[in-house]
């Protein structure tokens, strides 16, 4: 009898456990649900390289766009336009929120601008990203950073602030068999969008060159008619970046793709659930204001990646995007990026071209998420 009562006893206390280990389980998939990325500065994310720094001047310049001071904080009243790149180099003057500046350039994170006969640089937290093209027809969107070219690194490939080995090294390289796409060759280095600034690949290690093609009509069999990358950390000892990464891996299998004409893609619907039964590792996400563990942090940044190569395109609709917050994702330059997590954080966009779009995500989980689009007919 006292046997028997013994084996009752185990088997309750292994189903209670049991039951606790699943219950534990599906509460922390239910809490992932809440993807917002949280990722900390590399205290390097707007430098500005010697080949960039430049006078603010618009001779020969032509306006691009119009738009509003829109301050980050809610006391902020007055914006600085600056001699340079550089939120502490000398004020030329201000501007007060709600008036109205023309941009004349784009930069990572500044813009220059002209505004009561002032010409400088503004930053870009300072001003508002619902602009006015003032030519739609030669002018993209703003924020739009068009590829030219995507090649494939043949060794591990430091990425420098100027074309120049000499120069600073940012703390992000890119592991060997990575696809880069790049915005244009300067002396002999690929010019990179990294994070808030502009990075130098040297071109000697990259191959497998590929043209992306300047409009939606492909130069050629399997040519891009999109391309856009982004930069992230990894090995750095952090075992939630490591799962960080592993999930960047993981929406980029979910997200490669064909898009049949009308078809949308739903980031939550069809990357998610972000959720350990889905592939996804625990990482860090944004809940409440704080960083804490989630399953599926990263796809935020997989998420803005394809929402970048997505603007590329003008017969792609987007018809819901939020920002991280009023500052935005750091490893994108101010406006450029697309949190997903929730009903009120995703990315959802149409194909309305005539023809299917196919949707190629890669990364060998070493630095960098790379999204290229192709025509699929």
């Amino acid at each position: 009898m006292k046997r028997v009562l013994l084996y009752m006893v185990c088997f309750l206390l292994m189903a209670t456990a049991a039951a606790a280990e699943s219950t534990a389980s599906t509460d922390s998939d239910a809490a992932a649900e809440i993807v917002q990325d949280y990722v900390e500065d590399d205290g390097m994310s707007e430098i500005v390289g010697k080949m960039e720094q430049e006078l603010p001047n618009i001779e020969g310049l032509t306006p691009l766009y119009t738009t509003k001071i829109k301050l980050m904080t809610a006391s902020g009243t007055m914006a600085s336009i600056r001699v340079a790149q550089d939120e502490d180099s000398k004020s030329l003057g201000a501007v007060s929120i709600n008036q109205v500046v023309t941009v004349y350039k784009v930069y990572p994170a500044f813009v220059l601008v002209e505004y009561n006969g002032i010409v400088g640089f503004v930053k870009r937290t300072c001003v508002d990203e619902n602009m006015t093209t003032l030519d739609p027809e030669t002018t993209p969107p703003y924020g739009v950073t068009k590829s030219k070219y995507v090649a494939t690194t043949t060794a591990m490939a430091t990425i420098y602030t100027d074309p120049d080995t000499s120069s600073q090294a940012f703390p992000i390289a890119v592991g060997q068999g990575s696809q880069v796409a790049i915005i244009d060759f300067v002396d002999g280095f690929a010019k990179v969008l990294y994070w808030r600034s502009y990075g130098f690949i040297d071109a000697s290690l990259l191959t497998d060159l590929v043209v992306v093609s300047p409009t939606d009509t492909p130069m050629g069999q399997d040519i891009p008619i999109a391309a856009f990358s982004s930069f992230f950390k990894y090995e750095n000892g952090n075992e939630l970046n490591d799962g960080r990464v592993k999930n960047i891996i993981r929406s980029c299998e979910l997200m490669t793709r064909v898009l049949q004409p009308g078809e949308k893609l739903d980031f939550n619907a069809d990357i998610g659930p972000y959720k350990k039964s889905n592939g996804y590792f625990p990482a860090p996400v944004l809940i409440d204001g704080g960083s804490q563990p989630g399953y599926g942090g990263g796809t935020c940044q997989s998420s803005s990646t394809l929402y970048n190569a997505v603007r590329q395109l003008p017969g792609l609709t987007v018809l819901m995007r939020r920002p991280h917050g009023p500052g935005c994702a750091r490893y994108l330059p101010m406006h450029q990026d697309a949190a997903v997590g929730n009903a009120s954080l995703n990315f959802i966009f149409q194909n309305d071209y005539a023809f299917p779009i196919r949707i190629e995500a890669t990364s060998t989980g070493e630095g960098v998420v790379t999204i290229q689009m192709f025509r699929a007919d």
